[in-house]
């Protein structure tokens, strides 16, 4: 049921309504109420509804129109039968205007009370007498976006120019002359009791709305069943409900002009492209709506709904914006359960990995329960995010190491089917099938993490064991891998135990003493001009590559044999008889390798 206050005011002397003019020039509303009962439009009573109009307008947002609102337009307006015998004279290209609120013009300078889409009502007494002043005054409402005025020609304004005429044909902005016998009061009554009904009606049909899609989360529909629903209500467009990097979750309707323009590719909505292609203008009128999907300062993905053969109205637009609240809900409901099924997941893992061979057993018992397959040839696989995370607040962080750990959990599936995956700590574990732990294959999961995760992560690889009892000593080895491989490899290292070789003893040592022992074994190169010292390093290491085998090194190098003598020569001046004595080439070696790690590399470029 809709309630329509009405406020009714006594008849009021001329002299009063003087007395109150005076007293108004500082309150717009007062002013018209005032003017109203001067001028004699008030008869015995004043329907004074335009304290509603605030209210009215919290309650939307805005004034409603096409199909969901039906606002009122200035057409309805004029057709109603309060309107009978009023004269369109100008601005008929406007009648679709929708009407928010009603005005009355009391003052010349009306404009500082003007608000966007109001209808506004004049007698002759505050308009300008001149034709430029009146075409001025029009020019200045229609920037103000007034939907229309309505003028009641009295004594002290017989007629409108044919310059004001022009000037709202011009503009289209409907300029209506009202006769004598038509009451301002009765159109205000009339006006405003149909938009407070209709708004109603809109925020009646727009709870319904909302409560329809949470029937969707709470009867447990999920992300598929809310997308059939918001489809449905959308005439079977093509809906998609993606997660914040695109990847879409669900999809459903027809969704042939998403492929048209190319929205979708190998699985992900392209969201710039669809942001861009909305730029241009009212993405309403051009058959796409997307809208994000938040929870508080967390934003989850998207909600996108795209048209074939019409433009979406507000209908359309109130109903997308529901389902992104709905699909926020359970997205966070998913979170949720996918946390806790992490955790208990991780327990497992954890105690796998850590526990004493006696508990082994019954925690591969309990990784059976998750699909995990550890009764085979495995590799251990131990991630770490490179450097410090300095981006948002805690909400957003944890946020993110969730979603980190999910697109962790996603990529080694996405290998195997089998593994067992799961978060320790700041470290993303898995324990994949031997197969699946080869260079190719831990860089493809490594590229896949990366494409939707801030930051670069490090992996360590273990070696090959058979069965649950080997793993403990595989995610040693693992994390191992991991911590040398950042030292001599830097930031997203991919590092196999088996192939650290001598820098697992040199990750043990300070970096300050290996700075120091290159120094005095390299020191007399490295301080030569840097074209000779760039030359001979790379000399040096080819030869090492070749295990001093001269004539490949000179062929590898390009060399005549005699210049690489040569160069052997100075070198051995320099460093000693590597090519000789093997403590000094053990020396060299040693040096040169630490030379390759990162921080030490850098030091010597710089």
């Amino acid at each position: 049921m809709t309630a329509i206050v009405l406020i009714v005011l006594p008849p009021v002397s001329r002299r009063h309504a003087l007395g109150d003019r005076r007293r108004a020039v500082t309150g717009p509303r007062s002013l018209r109420v005032s003017s109203l009962a001067e001028y004699g439009y008030c008869d015995e009573h004043l329907v004074h509804l335009l304290a509603l109009t605030p209210k009215i307008r919290r309650m939307t947002g805005s004034a409603p129109s096409g199909d969901f609102g039906q606002g009122l337009t200035v057409g309805e307006l004029l057709g109603h039968e309060v309107m009978e015998g009023a004269e369109l004279v100008a601005g008929r290209q406007g009648l679709s205007h929708s009407i928010c609120a009603l005005n009355v013009m009391t003052v010349p300078d009306i404009g500082p009370w003007v608000k966007p889409d109001e209808f506004l009502l004049a007698t002759g007494y505050p308009l300008p007498r001149d034709d430029v002043g009146q075409a001025e005054l029009l020019r200045g409402l229609r920037r103000l976006g007034l939907a229309g005025i309505g003028v009641k020609i009295d004594r002290y304004l017989p007629d409108l120019s044919t310059t004001a005429v022009a000037t709202a044909e011009e503009l289209g902005l409907p300029l209506v002359l009202i006769p004598e016998h038509i009451r301002f009061d009765d159109i205000l009554s009339h006006t405003f009791s149909t938009i407070v009904n209709r708004q109603a009606a809109a925020l009646e049909r727009a709870h319904e709305l909302h409560q329809s899609f949470l029937a969707v989360t709470l009867t447990g529909g999920g992300l598929n069943q809310l997308a059939r629903k918001l489809s449905h209500l959308l005439g079977d467009a093509g809906v998609f409900i993606s997660d914040q990097h695109g990847i879409v979750r669900t999809q459903t309707g027809d969704v042939t002009r998403a492929d048209e323009l190319d929205l979708v590719h190998d699985g992900r909505l392209i969201i710039q492209r669809l942001r861009d292609g909305a730029a241009g203008g009212n993405e309403g009128e051009q058959g796409r709506l997307i809208r994000p999907i938040r929870a508080g300062s967390l934003q989850h993905g998207f909600v996108v709904a795209i048209e074939t053969s019409r433009a979406f109205g507000e209908f359309d637009q109130v109903a997308v914006d529901q389902a992104a609240v709905i699909a926020a809900l359970e997205f966070t409901r998913d979170l949720a359960v996918s946390a806790r099924e992490r955790q208990f997941s991780s327990n497992a893992l954890y105690e796998l990995m850590t526990g004493a061979e006696s508990e082994i057993a019954d925690s591969a018992a309990r990784g059976f329960g998750f699909g995990w397959d550890l009764d085979r040839e495995v590799v251990v696989l131990v991630s770490r995010k490179d450097g410090a995370d300095d981006h948002g607040n805690a909400a957003q962080k944890r946020l993110a190491n969730e979603r980190a750990l999910e697109f962790w959990i996603s990529a080694v599936h996405g290998k195997d089917r089998k593994a067992a995956a799961a978060g320790l700590g700041a470290e993303l574990v898995a324990v994949v099938g031997a197969e699946h732990g080869t260079p190719v294959a831990v860089r493809s999961i490594q590229a896949e993490v990366a494409q939707f995760v801030r930051g670069e992560y490090a992996v360590g690889v273990s070696r090959v064991h058979r069965g649950p009892l080997g793993i403990p000593v595989a995610y040693q080895e693992a994390r191992s891998a991991l911590r040398v491989g950042r030292k001599i490899g830097g930031p997203g290292a991919v590092a196999a135990y088996d192939d650290l070789g001598l820098f697992k003893l040199l990750a043990q040592v300070e970096e300050a003493e290996l700075q120091t022992f290159v120094d005095e074994v390299l020191g007399p190169l490295t301080k030569l001009p840097e074209q000779e010292r760039n030359e001979l390093l790379k000399t040096l290491e080819t030869l090492v590559e070749f295990n001093m085998n001269m004539a490949e090194t000179a062929r590898h190098l390009h060399y005549h044999y005699n210049t690489l003598r040569y160069r052997l020569a100075k070198l051995e001046r320099l460093l000693g008889p590597f090519s000789s004595s093997t403590a000094t080439a053990v020396k060299v070696f040693v040096a040169l390798q630490i030379r390759q790690m990162p921080t030490i590399a850098s030091t010597h470029q710089s």
